[in-house]
């Protein structure tokens, strides 16, 4: 049996998609394909489903990944043991993200990270996406983490995760609105608060795609600000309606502060890992965001 086809293996069957682990592993598709079935053929066994809408692990195959999830953690922590990672991961971990990440999600695998590595100084810069990439250009930071990409052929792109999104209101603002249903309470609280949006949309001619999917034109803008928390905090004190990530409002869904106005078809936008094409990242960045990929799945 091949460690290296068993890596190919697990990869795919970690990601779900044949066509993106291939990307991860800088090989082609058809000899990441032919990896699997050499594995396959030589184990008589079959470890996918496959069919137009992916591939999904036999029963077979989910045993067989999770026996390699635990194997090459075992590597994992040989190779670190043997090349003196843990002696060498200190100093300045420079990165870029925006502030309702670090904020909401960052903040626990940060800090883990530093119980871990005593010696490592997390060095942040909190920024829009545009901010976020000219630091990678410019080689201030090493990566960046932000929701929306900034095209551009020097910069790679790596998804790390898909994160819903919630449309909400002061809960007393919703209630003392209501009309006769949903759509007639969000016009009167619309005509009264109006939407918080990003700085700019008030001067717009049109609305963006994502504005005319919630509301079919674009709504009174009561409040502009770049910053996802400052929308969320004057989303709080009553000053319109906000769309911020589900994972920022949560709680305040659940506590009664916030009421949720149902949306047919959320949309759900993908957490970026950009990084300036052909830079060799530190050790410490290194083993971050391998344990952030972790912490993300």
């Amino acid at each position: 049996m091949e460690l290296n086809h068993l890596r190919v293996f697990f990869e795919v069957a970690r990601i779900g998609s044949f066509t993106e682990a291939a990307r991860r592993l800088n090989i082609s598709q058809s000899a990441l394909s032919r990896s699997v079935a050499l594995l396959e053929d030589a184990e008589g066994v079959v470890l996918f489903d496959r069919s137009k809408r992916g591939v999904s692990l036999t029963p077979v195959g989910m045993e067989v990944f999770q026996h390699c999830e635990s194997m090459f953690q075992t590597v994992k922590k040989i190779q670190e043991v043997c090349q003196g990672t843990r002696a060498t991961c200190e100093g300045p971990l420079r990165f870029s993200t925006t502030d309702h990440l670090i904020n909401y999600v960052l903040v626990k695998p940060l800090q883990r990270f530093r119980d871990e590595f005593p010696d490592v100084i997390p060095s942040l810069l909190i920024g829009t996406p545009d901010e976020i990439v000219n630091s990678l250009l410019n080689s201030e930071n090493e990566f960046g983490l932000m929701f929306a990409k900034v095209v551009t052929p020097q910069i790679d792109y790596e998804p790390l995760r898909e994160e819903p999104m919630a449309l909400v209101v002061n809960a007393k603002v919703w209630q003392d609105n209501r009309g006769g249903n949903q759509t007639a309470t969000l016009h009167k609280v619309i005509t009264k608060v109006g939407y918080i949006s990003s700085i700019g949309a008030h001067t717009q001619s049109r609305a963006s795609r994502v504005l005319l999917e919630l509301f079919g034109k674009m709504p009174r803008i009561g409040f502009e600000t770049n910053g996802q928390e400052a929308q969320k905090q004057v989303c709080l004190a009553g000053g319109g309606v906000a769309y911020l990530s589900r994972f920022m409002v949560e709680r305040e869904i659940k506590n009664g502060e916030l009421h949720e106005i149902d949306v047919e078809s959320p949309h759900v936008f993908k957490l970026w890992l950009a990084t300036k094409k052909g830079r060799i990242m530190s050790t410490t960045a290194k083993m971050f965001l391998d344990r952030l990929r972790e912490d993300l799945k």
